[in-house]
């Protein structure tokens, strides 16, 4: 026990002699560092990083990537490049010009701007991710061939190519007229969920 009482994580670093302003800018740059590479770890190890900060933070959005998560300013990302950049440009800021008001600044500048660009980034990702949802509209003009009949007045099956793959859609005429099996057929409108044909 007694060995821990005297262990220092500052000392460790290099920050033993360090006071007011330097801790802090360590601190900040010591907690992001960690918290991110804890969550990039369990990222890493199953992805299950995003319930377990939200469960113990109570923090939404961390590992959210849907659409409503374009990117909220506090989003458990944008805070740990928030703490890591700020500590780190502050430290390095004061260490080299030694004047607090202009580390602080350029701190802050640093932290903001990697929140910034974390935003952007994750809503870069959201905006090339594809649900592969295919619209009904877009088979209007595809063609295909009736694969059960189209009674008079009724609906049946058509075989059509549209959205990258062939679908097996209920059809109907657009004229009301029987369309028989294999008649090739283009689609004219849609109603719903079912295809309004005529004859090719």
């Amino acid at each position: 026990m007694g060995l821990l009482d005297s262990f220092d994580i500052f000392e460790l670093l290099g920050f033993g002699e360090a006071t007011g302003l330097e801790l802090l800018f360590a601190a900040s740059a010591l907690v992001g560092g960690i918290l991110f590479l804890l969550w990039f770890a369990l990222m890493m190890i199953g992805g299950f990083a995003a319930d377990i900060f939200e469960g113990l933070l109570g923090m939404d959005g961390v590992g959210d990537l849907g659409a409503d998560a374009s990117f909220k300013a506090l989003t458990f990302q944008g805070l740990m490049a928030f703490l890591m950049f700020f500590g780190l440009a502050g430290l390095y800021t004061l260490e080299s010009t030694e004047t607090q008001t202009l580390a602080i600044a350029v701190g802050g500048l640093a932290g903001f701007g990697s929140m910034y660009g974390t935003g952007k980034l994750f809503h870069l990702f959201i905006g090339l991710q594809s649900d592969g949802t295919v619209e009904i509209s877009e088979a209007v003009g595809a063609t295909g061939t009736v694969y059960l009949r189209i009674p008079q007045d009724g609906a049946g099956q058509v075989q059509v190519n549209y959205g990258g793959s062939m679908r097996t859609m209920k059809a109907r005429s657009h004229d009301g007229a029987e369309i028989g099996n294999g008649e090739l057929v283009e689609v004219h409108d849609t109603v719903g969920q079912i295809l309004v044909v005529k004859r090719k």
